[in-house]
């Protein structure tokens, strides 16, 4: 009888730390799977207010940054106490982030396709005073204009684009989620913030490892992407790669 003891007893030691960083796992993938779901919303309400406002990061940007809010609502869902201040941490948060990489990217349209397609022309964007002659790449009528393909290098590789491709904004974003479930998080971030055991982090996941932009903790980057087509024509202003 001793014998049966002492052998569940070693048995109970060796399945219940197995036992736990899985039940753990669950939890903190919980967190991770719910930051994913938010940032993946906020991602399309930033590329839609981009649409709207000539591809201005700016404004992406700060739309991405209020979409996060949820993130940092602890509980109290008071005006001031609550959203307030779960606005003010998300925007820090969000400016941190963006002093080493920008948390939205412009994927598409580049640089090369914007030059292809723009035409100088009189007009008055949504931040200006009045009309001035600059270049934009144009999106009205686009039902009535040429569907002929250009050529166009991006990346050394030549593509076939016409306007109404052109005037598909695409978006990359990210964020620094922090990892909450104690212990666990210690392991999972070892395992993401590469090094020479792990191979290299992602350009996100550096900027995340980077505890002190935010206080300290445990980050790991979570990225979304999402493309509407323009509803604004894009200005030569556009952070466009």
């Amino acid at each position: 009888m001793k014998k049966c003891q002492g052998q569940s007893l070693v048995q109970f030691i060796i399945i219940m730390p197995v036992f736990f960083a899985l039940l753990f796992g669950v939890f903190e993938m919980t967190y991770a799977y719910r930051a994913k779901a938010t940032l993946n919303t906020a991602t399309f309400e930033a590329v839609r207010a981009g649409a709207l406002n000539h591809a201005d990061t700016a404004v992406m940007k700060s739309v991405l940054a209020n979409g996060m809010i949820a993130q940092y609502v602890k509980g109290d869902k008071s005006i001031i106490k609550g959203l307030g201040k779960a606005y003010l941490t998300s925007l820090a948060y969000e400016k941190a982030m963006s002093l080493k990489q920008s948390t939205v990217s412009i994927v598409a349209p580049t640089k090369e396709v914007f030059d292809k397609f723009k035409v100088n022309r009189m007009i008055q964007l949504s931040d200006q005073p009045k009309e001035k002659l600059q270049w934009i790449m144009p999106n009205d009528n686009l039902n009535f204009r040429s569907t002929n393909p250009q050529d166009i290098t991006v990346d050394g590789k030549k593509q076939q684009i016409n306007i109404q491709d052109a005037n598909l904004l695409k978006i990359k974003t990210y964020w620094c989620y922090e990892l909450k479930v104690p212990l666990l998080r210690d392991l999972i971030y070892q395992i993401i913030k590469g090094g020479a055991l792990w191979g290299a982090a992602s350009p996100e996941q550096k900027v995340c490892n980077i505890g002190s932009l935010f206080g300290g903790g445990r980050f790991m980057a979570i990225s979304a992407h999402a493309v509407v087509r323009m509803q604004s024509p894009i200005s030569a202003a556009a952070d466009l790669k």
